[in-house]
């Protein structure tokens, strides 16, 4: 791992990336937005692209600002000669169509690079890597802003952190900031800047920089790329609280996950409800096919958002406000287990995100609607509908409903039994076994069940996600406790592991143990006490066994507790 709190994600976001931004309405009430905090700006809806041209129908849909790279490695690829050419080409082109412009600084040229030997011969890690000198990269920017000054009003510090796309470290990261935002406000005391963070929601990494450089951004541009639209809702009720009262703005770069989706305009209209609600600046997508799936989940922004409804677990409302202050509200509800229903009016009218009827059921006189992973959007509703969603955002976060059996906010542990199937109780492997490295293969030691790695077929992860109702976001305020059941090798220093998780300071690994050798099942305990557990790359730990050549890991059961200081 690199020093500092920098992350080594995989990359999601291409290194071209660009984002188109349309308007639409917000009512003020947030989620995690105190008495005292400001009110969010209007959400925007983006669309994210690869490269190229704007296409004619982004102005159409009501496109009005776009994200565009600039490029260092190919302005400056010999020092001191500027080629602003290409980036010319694109900033008047956005103005041609009325597009604002946000400009996205990153990638170092090959003169500049802390690169040595082979480096130097590949764009791809000499071009992420931070330059030598500070100095030349806040040259560049400076003349960058003094070339766009009054063209540009809103910059980004690189496109995302982490490998590949930053090969530095937080501190390294911190001084680009630093001094980009410096020499930015210097040309334009007005512009914005956005902070770029690693992937998925590194809620410690941006706490960190709220905390050692509120100063230097404005907006916080997150990219939790796999992340379903309801897993968001705990990380930005924390960034509700943590972000919005420093008066940082939230960007979110997405795009629907691949499994679990029934259609891209579905996905998006969840993600678009969430982001509504917890009062997101902006978001964007990263492929142009979206476009047509954006149009589609439009209706969520239609209308300015007015509360949330708490229902039956798996089940979500949100509740939009009349378009002109007047007349009735609508809800957008779905569920995500199978058998959810949801009770309207007799009078309500139920329609697809298509515009397609939904037939109603009525039982014992009640009005039901069969909910499913695809958003159905209910008017005709009664002002108590409207009066209860504004009552019960202005409560608290929008977070999850939880079934009692599911609820292990008292539990004295959290634990898997791990097999084919397996026995999980508020910790979770299973989803997990569909990743290359993490699929496990069941097999019967003794008759009993337990999982297997393999590093020939590089299987090497065995993942594991804490229920958030256990332990979310722990900060390494409560020392963890993670036991391992485990067969016990045949001769020493044959199987051993250690743990990737999730800290306070991105995720790192716990010292290498091999196993003694012996007959049976050994118990190890290994004690976090910097463990933040808050799902950063959608999952909390995982037992890492790639220092193994002779021989497996069998794991048997893993176990979770909360100990004491």
């Amino acid at each position: 791992m690199s020093g500092g709190w920098t992350s080594s994600r995989p990359p999601v976001i291409a290194a071209t990336i660009v984002a188109v931004a349309l308007t639409a309405s917000l009512a003020p009430a947030v989620l995690g937005q105190g008495p005292g905090a400001p009110a969010p700006p209007a959400t925007q809806l983006g669309l994210g692209l690869a490269g190229g041209p704007l296409p004619p129908a982004a102005r159409e849909v009501g496109v009005r600002a776009v994200k565009v790279l600039a490029d260092w490695s190919l302005i400056e690829a010999d020092r001191g000669r500027l080629d602003w050419t290409a980036l010319d080409r694109a900033v008047a082109e956005a103005a041609q169509q009325g597009l604002r412009v946000v400009l996205v600084l990153a990638h170092t040229p090959r003169w500049a690079s802390i690169g040595t030997g082979a480096d130097l011969t590949r764009a791809e890690v000499y071009s992420r890597q931070p330059p030598r000198e500070v100095a030349d990269w806040e040259r560049f920017v400076a003349a960058a802003a003094a070339r766009y000054r009054g063209r540009v009003g809103e910059w980004q510090v690189w496109t995302q952190i982490g490998l590949p796309q930053f090969r530095g470290t937080g501190t390294e990261y911190l001084a680009l900031l630093r001094g980009a935002s410096a020499r930015l406000r210097a040309a334009d005391p007005s512009a914005r800047v956005a902070l770029a963070t690693p992937g998925g929601v590194d809620l410690g990494f941006i706490t960190r920089m709220i905390q050692d450089a509120p100063a230097a951004f404005d907006a916080v541009a997150l990219s939790p790329q796999g992340f379903g639209p309801e897993m968001l809702l705990r990380p930005l009720a924390v960034l509700g609280e943590r972000a919005r009262p420093a008066r940082k703005a939230i960007w979110i770069d997405w795009t629907p996950p691949a499994d679990g989706v029934p259609s891209s305009a579905a996905a998006w209209a969840r993600l678009l409800a969430v982001a509504q609600a917890a009062g997101v600046e902006r978001v964007h997508a990263l492929t142009l096919g979206d476009l047509i799936h954006l149009r589609a989940a439009s209706v969520v922004l239609a209308r300015p958002f007015a509360g949330y409804l708490i229902r039956d677990p798996d089940t979500y409302a949100v509740v939009l406000g009349p378009r002109d202050g007047s007349g009735e509200a609508v809800a957008l509800a779905w569920a995500t287990a199978p058998g959810r229903l949801f009770d309207v009016p007799g009078t309500a009218r139920a329609v697809a995100l298509d515009g397609a009827a939904v037939d109603q059921e009525v039982r014992d006189g009640r009005a039901l609607l069969r909910l499913g992973p695809a958003p159905v959007v209910v008017s005709g509703l009664p002002a108590a509908f409207a009066e209860e969603a504004r009552a019960t955002a202005a409560r608290g976060p929008w977070l999850p409903v939880v079934a009692p059996d599911r609820d292990y906010a008292r539990a004295a542990e959290v634990s898997a039994r791990l097999g084919r199937v397996g026995d999980e109780r508020g910790l979770y492997n299973l989803p997990y076994r569909a990743r290359r490295n993490g699929a496990v293969e069941p097999v019967d030691v003794g008759g009993e069940e337990a999982v297997q790695t393999s590093v020939a077929r590089q299987v090497i992860y065995v993942y594991f996600d804490i229920d958030d109702t256990f332990l979310y976001f722990a900060e390494g305020r409560v020392p963890v406790e993670v036991i391992l059941e485990v067969l016990a090798p045949g001769v020493a220093g044959q199987v051993g592991f250690n743990l990737l998780y999730d800290s306070t300071g991105g995720y790192r690994f716990t010292p290498w143990q091999w196993l003694e050798p012996g007959d049976g099942w050994r118990t190890v305990t290994v004690r976090l006490t910097d463990a933040t557990m808050a799902n950063t790359w959608g999952w909390d730990f995982a037992i890492n066994t790639a220092g193994n050549r002779a021989a497996d890991l069998v794991v048997r059961r893993v176990t979770v507790r909360k100990g004491a200081r």
